[in-house]
């Protein structure tokens, strides 16, 4: 996908999302995510939290699906944000100008080990195969502070989504490019090593089809009812009742962990290797053309 494709894409979901009939959509996103956050960065006892943003898509597109911008007028966070396009961290740049932002692939972060109180993965690890996966949170791990917070968000590969997938092939309709779902047991296996999971929701229950219904249904609600609506709906998302049914039928999943050592000094769940202190970039690295 070229510039002048990555720039149309771009266009096109910054029109859906203000139009009235895909509002809901970028409300819906913009809610879940804000209260995974929330829930993530709670279990961090430091103040400022120093975070990465691993994905630019949401601060791309502004508005409510903002993440950064949203949590950095509260001043007690200092973000960093990385995207694997160039076109996307500059427009990302551009919507929070004091986020230094830094062009880079997940699998092989360009920061210190050590670096950050928390990692903020929303739907980007959903975009590697598996391999990829198991390598991209290995580096979550390596630049995560002791005590520090992973949040995944991922689309993840349960009942519904099997089912979804199978009629859009046997229509012959294509999937996303570059999209994947993954199943809740493999992310979970890959974090085994120094990661220990704390708390586990559900999101995205209003993501599966009939999506044109939903749109018809959400996109004739005035605002006000909507945000009422979504106030109700995210936090059963994230409660532990909710979860052992939404699970099975929800769209996404998300997984909160934490970086801790023995005291031996050893990761948690089993020794691992971290990359050398000096290795990477020092924080606050700017973005430069490729």
């Amino acid at each position: 996908m070229g510039g002048d494709d990555i720039q149309a894409f771009v266009d096109e979901e910054i029109f859906l999302a203000s139009s009235a009939r895909n509002r809901w959509h970028a409300e819906y996103l913009g809610c879940a995510y804000r209260a995974a956050v929330e829930l993530a960065t709670a279990q961090v006892d430091r103040n400022p939290l120093i975070v990465l943003k691993a994905d630019l898509w949401n601060e791309c597109l502004g508005g409510t699906r903002d993440i950064v911008g949203h949590f950095q007028e509260k001043g007690t966070f200092r973000f960093f944000g990385l995207d694997l396009l160039y076109l996307v961290c500059v427009q990302g740049s551009s919507r929070v100008p004091t986020m230094p932002v830094v062009q880079a692939d997940i699998r092989a972060l360009p920061f210190r080990t050590g670096s950050f109180d928390a990692v903020l993965d929303l739907s980007t690890l959903d975009h590697l195969p598996e391999v990829g996966v198991a390598q991209a949170i290995g580096e979550y791990r390596r630049v995560l502070r002791d005590s520090g917070a992973l949040l995944l968000i991922f689309w993840q590969r349960n009942f519904v989504i099997r089912q979804r997938l199978f009629l859009k092939e046997l229509f012959g309709r294509r999937e996303k490019l570059g999209q994947h779902y993954l199943a809740r047991t493999y992310v979970k296996a890959k974090l085994g090593r120094g990661l220990v999971v704390v708390r586990e929701f559900a999101a995205g229950s209003l993501l599966i089809p009939p999506q044109r219904l939903t749109s018809l249904l959400l996109g004739r609600l005035p605002a006000g009812a909507l945000m009422r609506l979504l106030a109700w709906l995210v936090p059963i998302e994230r409660s532990s009742v909710a979860r052992p049914l939404l699970k099975h039928i929800a769209g996404l999943y998300g997984i909160v962990a934490l970086r801790r050592r023995n005291r031996d000094g050893s990761l948690e769940g089993g020794k691992a290797l971290d990359k050398p202190a000096d290795t990477g970039w020092a924080l606050g690295t700017s973005l430069e053309r490729p």
